[in-house]
């Protein structure tokens, strides 16, 4: 039987793990779009995060949080409730750590990625899945 520690830090793995997938997807749609469509870095990113976000609430309801939290709808509205916040954070870090601090783009991306996904964890695990 787990612990509630154990319990915790397997979630948090689980949601890492669907997390590297959602952002595999973010960092590619921001690649692409930087580097052959000539799109600024922070449309472009702001655009890699919704792809993420789609592909990170499929896999939390359907093997991270799994029979918690309620009806499909109700789950989909709070996880990207909580999405966009995410997203604003993300443009947030990216504007300053890009734009105003001058660091290359894909590392600016993986400073906010740890933030974000600090957040959001907190966020989803206690309010859109309530596991």
């Amino acid at each position: 039987m787990l612990t509630n520690a154990e319990g915790m830090v397997n979630k948090l793995a689980a949601y890492g793990l669907a997390g590297i997938v959602g952002t595999l997807f973010h960092y590619l749609t921001l690649y692409t779009f930087v580097e052959f469509a000539g799109v600024g870095v922070l449309v472009a990113t702001g655009i890699g995060f919704l792809v993420g976000a789609v592909i990170n609430h499929e896999l939390n309801r359907r093997y991270v949080f799994r029979g918690a939290g309620g009806r499909y709808a109700e789950t989909a509205v709070r996880f990207f409730a909580i999405a966009v916040l995410g997203f604003c954070l993300n443009m947030l870090a990216m504007y300053l750590l890009h734009s105003l601090m001058h660091v290359y783009y894909l590392l600016a991306q993986l400073i906010a990625t740890a933030g974000v996904f600090l957040v959001t964890f907190v966020l989803n695990k206690s309010w859109t899945f309530r596991a």
